[in-house]
Formats: structure tokens, sequence, C-alpha cells
């Protein structure tokens, strides 16, 4: 953090006419979107701010409301004020999965795995998938992590030849088939923005209630065939999602 102030430092050396707490606000929303690896961070205390740059309690006050007023930061009186977990999700056809995204970002990836397990495919889902009544189905539930924090509630089946051993995936099911040459080459997305329910609820910390971001995934290899099909429940506050041609 101290590199991030001395940033900052630089930045209110500049020429300015706007107001001094505006020049804070904007100084370190700059530093903010370029040091990705503090998503989920904690601020020095404002007293640290103050003394750090000088500049008075009340500035330092007023740019953080402006942060917070953009979502930016979260202050929670006797706990701190955090940086906003923000992932920048591509669905463009060649992203390469949750985990490399995160990575790639300088985050932490993880999750909690709910269920691991095969069955014949859901009823539900015979059209969904393609697939004939009875055919076996590997099903994957888990909750994502972004540094620790948990932001999807994800459930994903999966034609059992692409997926026989559920258990032996740990973290990346994508890297789990790059081990074994088995690629994704095509995606097909749905989005729609739905309420929380109680038990989504529960797995992602918020409240029943608060809007989501649902996606659902259908993925296929080179030869067009399905390798999964999810259904993703995705925090509409640290989820935004990018496309491009």
């Amino acid at each position: 953090m101290q590199a991030l102030l001395t940033k900052v430092r630089g930045i209110l050396e500049q020429p300015s006419s706007a107001p001094r707490y505006m020049q804070l606000a904007a100084a370190l929303e700059l530093c903010i979107g370029q040091y990705n690896n503090l998503s989920g961070q904690f601020l020095p205390p404002e007293r640290q701010i103050v003394q750090s740059l000088g500049l008075s309690r009340v500035t330092v006050s007023r740019s953080l409301a402006l942060l917070e007023e953009k979502g930016l930061i979260v202050r929670q009186q006797g706990v701190g004020t955090r940086i906003t977990q923000q992932l920048d999700y591509s669905l463009n056809k060649e992203d390469v999965g949750f985990t490399a995204q995160v990575q790639q970002r300088g985050g932490i990836a993880g999750n909690i795995w709910l269920e691991r397990t095969q069955l014949p495919i859901p009823s539900a889902l015979i059209a969904e998938m393609k697939l004939s009544a009875g055919a076996m189905v590997t099903k994957l539930r888990r909750v994502r992590l972004l540094n620790d924090e948990p932001i999807s509630l994800e459930t994903v089946w999966i034609p059992q030849k692409w997926l026989s051993h559920p258990e032996e995936v740990e973290l990346s099911l994508y890297q789990y088939w790059a081990d074994r040459n088995i690629f994704p080459q095509n995606k097909r997305y749905r989005l729609r923005a739905v309420s929380c329910m109680p038990e989504i609820a529960e797995h992602l910390g918020v409240l029943a209630g608060t809007p989501l971001l649902l996606s659902r995934q259908h993925t296929y290899n080179a030869h067009g065939d399905l390798l999964e099909y999810c259904e993703i429940y995705c925090r509409s506050d640290i989820y935004e999602f990018q496309v491009s041609e």
C-alpha cells in the first residue's frame, strides 16, 4: 500500500484546478485501476493517508466518500476501508476459464466443492444438452472464490466421456482437460438478471434478493461435441463481462 500512496502523492503534485478532495479521489481511482493485485485489500486508515499525503482529514474523508458512491471501495466502521473486488470476465470464445482469467489479472482463484458426482442426466437437461434419456453425466457444483471471497455459484454438467473421475479435478477443469488433450473451442452464453434465492445467498454471503447475473454456458470442442453445460450465478457487484469480436 505504500507504493500506492507514493504514486498518489506524485499525481497530486501535478497542477490542477479541481478541488483537492476530487483530485485525491481521481488519483486513488487511477492507482487502484493500475494495481490489479489490490482487489479486495484494505486501504491504509484515514489517519495514515492524512499523514502520508499531507492533507486534511476532511479532504480524505470526502474523497473516500466519492469512491464509495462509485462502488470502488467499501467502508465499514470498526473494520476499515476495503477496495471492492472486481473481475473483468471475458466471454470471448477463446477465453481460458475462470482460474486462468483470475490469475492473469493478478488475483487468487479458489473454490469450495459442494458436489462431485455422476448420475443419469436429469430430465430437465435432456433437451438442453441434446443427450438421450438415461445418459450418464458428471455433475460439478462449487462456490468460486476470488481472493478468498465467494463471488459465484457454479453448477456444471459434463457428458461422462469427458470426465469420468470428477474427484480428480481440484481447481481448474480446463487445466485438467488440457493435460488430457481436451480443448474447449467454442462457447455460447445466455445472460439474465435474477434475484438471489436464499440457498444461493447463503453460499455467496449476500442477502436474499440481491441482484445476480445468471450465465448459462454451452462449451464445445473443435468437432462440435458438447463438453459442458454450466449454470453460474454471479455476483453482479463483482463480475463485469467483456465481449469483443
